[in-house]
């Protein structure tokens, strides 16, 4: 499964002027398959788009959003004893990528991806997440060159 990251639905939405437009569009309509994101991802998303869309059109984005783009959206694993034991394990694990001098939201939405064993993570920032993770980490750019 491949992860994509917030920033690519952000240029797309929100930044049709941004010199990536164009990749990231190409990008989001290429024929991948099985996408994914998370709902962490998702609620980024629109906490960003919140400066330009009405509470109408965000409602819709969020409704909408797994249809529109053809992605699956990934929720934290859940199957522990207890909500205390998922809260936990959630922070233990964030905690740790925070260690590796990550932002809170990046370790939290790497976190995900890595409990749902994606095959690749697809972000303009690779520099945020190179190294502290053994998904492969790409631009959308090199995705297309596969």
């Amino acid at each position: 499964m491949i992860f994509i990251d917030t920033d690519i639905f952000v240029i797309e939405k929100l930044f049709k002027n941004d010199n990536r437009y164009v990749v990231t569009n190409e990008f989001l309509n290429s024929d991948l398959t099985e996408k994914s994101t998370s709902i962490f991802n998702l609620f980024e998303l629109l906490g960003i788009a919140s400066f330009n869309l009405s509470t109408t059109d965000l409602k819709k984005l969020l409704k909408g959003f797994s249809e529109v783009y053809n992605i699956k959206i990934l929720f934290p694993e859940t199957s522990y004893a207890s909500p205390d034991d998922f809260i936990e394990q959630l922070f233990d694990n964030v905690f740790e990528k925070i260690t590796m001098k990550m932002s809170f939201s990046d370790a939290l939405i790497l976190s995900v991806a890595e409990e749902h064993s994606c095959s690749k993570f697809v972000t303009w920032n690779v520099k945020h997440f190179e190294g502290r993770t053994d998904i492969p980490v790409k631009t959308p750019e090199e995705m297309l060159t596969l």
